[in-house]
């Protein structure tokens, strides 16, 4: 739908609402879009000149407004309204981006709605958020909304073996919601080490029969933030399909090991009934019912587990 609207202009609204849950795969497209509504040629590759320069964000006839600080301030908004009333240098249009416009300052969304609505002919918005309800309703109602079609895990496992990850880091880092690759490398090692730390406490936990590192896990599982939390679960569903003797199908087959021995340790009923109640937290963000929610998980594992084992 994006392309079709951008191979054809007269057709492409003033002012575009990008939406999508990562800020990085949205700031990428509304260049794309920008690059396509710029070219000369008709560049299907965006192999050109052009494209290229309006990829980069080095177009003359494109601007990028993006946040200074903690917000988007109304200089910036400003600088791309009179950007925008200008004559177009190369192209027969002009483009301005205002990547994660949810960080837009109120003095910069009013200055910004007046322009959105009647940007001009030959003038085009492109604003992107990951969160649009953060937005002005004002300024929602005056865009054309686009969420970003979901890429398919192998688009994305592709993608990050592109960027020159082996396909098992890459398989990993597609469960990462990062908003700057170049952190990859880095984000990688910590969930690494993460989940390790969870399935060592399982281990002494379980295998060895002591409750304190169950407790401890449980403290650290309260105070962790949804990603790494997300992890617990994730472990203890892999363990009951190991359980079943499918382990080729683990969602963490770097941690097969680990969680090979977990699911020799407890049984897969047991299991499977844990990683449906840890993934159901309590919704609210009080450390003590949290912590008390993991205890309560990790004591019924612990009184599951065969005295022989």
């Amino acid at each position: 739908m994006l392309e079709r609207l951008a191979e054809t202009p007269g057709r492409f609204p003033g002012a575009l609402l990008l939406t999508g849950p990562s800020a990085a795969r949205l700031e990428e497209e509304a260049r794309r879009l920008a690059a396509i509504l710029l070219c000369p040629s008709e560049d299907p590759g965006w192999r050109c000149g052009s494209c290229r320069r309006a990829i980069a964000g080095l177009h003359p006839d494109l601007t990028v407004v993006q946040p200074q600080g903690v917000q988007i301030r109304i200089d910036g908004v400003r600088e791309a309204v009179g950007f925008g009333a200008g004559k177009p240098y190369e192209s027969s249009r002009r483009v301005a981006i205002v990547s994660r416009a949810e960080m837009l300052g109120a003095e910069a969304a009013n200055a910004l709605l007046k322009t959105l609505e009647e940007p001009g002919r030959h003038f085009h918005w492109i604003l992107t958020t990951t969160r649009a309800e953060a937005l002005l309703p004002t300024v929602r109602s005056r865009c054309v909304a686009v969420p970003l079609p979901r890429e398919s895990r192998a688009e994305r496992t592709e993608a990050w073996v592109s960027r020159g990850f082996p396909a098992e880091d890459a398989a990993e880092l597609v469960d990462i919601d990062l908003e700057d690759p170049r952190q990859a490398a880095e984000v990688l090692e910590e969930h690494r080490a993460w989940r390790a730390n969870i399935l060592a406490a399982l281990e002494a936990g379980l295998a060895r029969r002591a409750v304190a590192p169950l407790l401890l896990l449980a403290e650290a599982l309260a105070q962790a933030d949804a990603d790494r939390a997300r992890l617990f679960p994730e472990i203890l569903a892999d363990a009951a399909v190991a359980s079943a003797g499918s382990s080729e199908l683990l969602r963490h087959r770097s941690a097969a090991a680990g969680i090979l021995n977990l699911a020799r340790t407890v049984p897969a009923e047991a299991l499977r009934r844990a990683a449906v109640k840890a993934a159901d937290a309590p919704p609210d963000n009080r450390r003590g019912n949290k912590r008390l929610h993991y205890e309560s998980v990790l004591l019924d594992l612990f009184a599951s587990v065969p005295l022989s084992s």
